[in-house]
């Protein structure tokens, strides 16, 4: 029994020759509503909108925070993989769309990750395809469920990501965690998952709006949730 391909000496070796490229494009990445204190010895599940190529790039910083050693593992597409083997050693794991002996090569191997590392952390983009952030319903898919039963007991924690230019050529990623949903053997719905990432991507948008070109100096600690919609954000005056 082997667990999925995943390298940190990979990981460092990407930060070294290709970080920069990323920084090209994405200049800073703000942070809110990290939880403290995730229970150990269960897998985490970051569902989120998929709205960039370097969407699985930006939530390994999530990772970082949340569970530094643990091994991180990316649901994309196989074709992807083929073209970039190395994505692999980095925690890519693949699928197929429309062919559901891929998915049940995918759950295979989700669950006996699990059984190797349960301190894993695994991304998966319910929507299956790149859609702007405002984009309304996200469209959530029934395979997060699923993914989520082949980790179970996980941590499932929704993600809204946003990225915007403001002043600079490069954007900067918003990401916003919500309130983590403990799941058991059970599972989650799909629709309520895709609430809990719209309820995030609708606080950044809304912060966003209230605040515009000064919102990244009054974003809060990664710490602390975005306020909610009614709510005050940083005592504007």
């Amino acid at each position: 029994m082997t667990s999925l391909p995943y390298s940190p000496l990979a990981w460092r070796l990407f930060d070294l020759a290709f970080g920069f490229r990323m920084r090209l494009g994405v200049r800073a990445i703000r942070l809110a509503g990290l939880p403290a204190d995730l229970p150990v010895g269960r897998p985490v599940l970051l569902v989120a909108n998929h709205l960039s190529w370097w969407d699985g790039f930006l939530l390994r910083r999530l990772q970082v925070a949340l569970r530094p050693r643990g091994s991180f593992h990316v649901v994309m597409l196989e074709r992807e993989l083929r073209k970039r083997p190395f994505l692999r050693l980095l925690g890519g794991v693949g699928i197929s769309p429309g062919s559901p002996a891929s998915f049940r090569r995918l759950l295979r191997s989700l669950a006996r990750a699990r059984s190797l590392r349960p301190d894993l952390v695994v991304v998966f983009f319910p929507q299956g395809r790149i859609w702007p952030s405002h984009r309304r319903p996200l469209g959530f898919q029934g395979g997060v469920r699923l993914v989520a039963r082949a980790l179970a007991p996980v941590i499932v924690l929704p993600v809204g990501l946003h990225l915007e230019p403001g002043q600079h050529p490069a954007s900067t990623a918003f990401i916003s965690v919500g309130p983590p949903l403990f799941m058991e053997a059970g599972g989650l719905e799909p629709s309520a998952l895709e609430r809990a990432v719209r309820e995030e991507l609708d606080a950044i948008l809304g912060f966003l709006a209230l605040h515009g070109e000064a919102s990244e100096e009054r974003w809060p600690p990664a710490r602390e949730p975005l306020p909610r919609t009614g709510q005050p954000c940083n005592d504007v005056q």
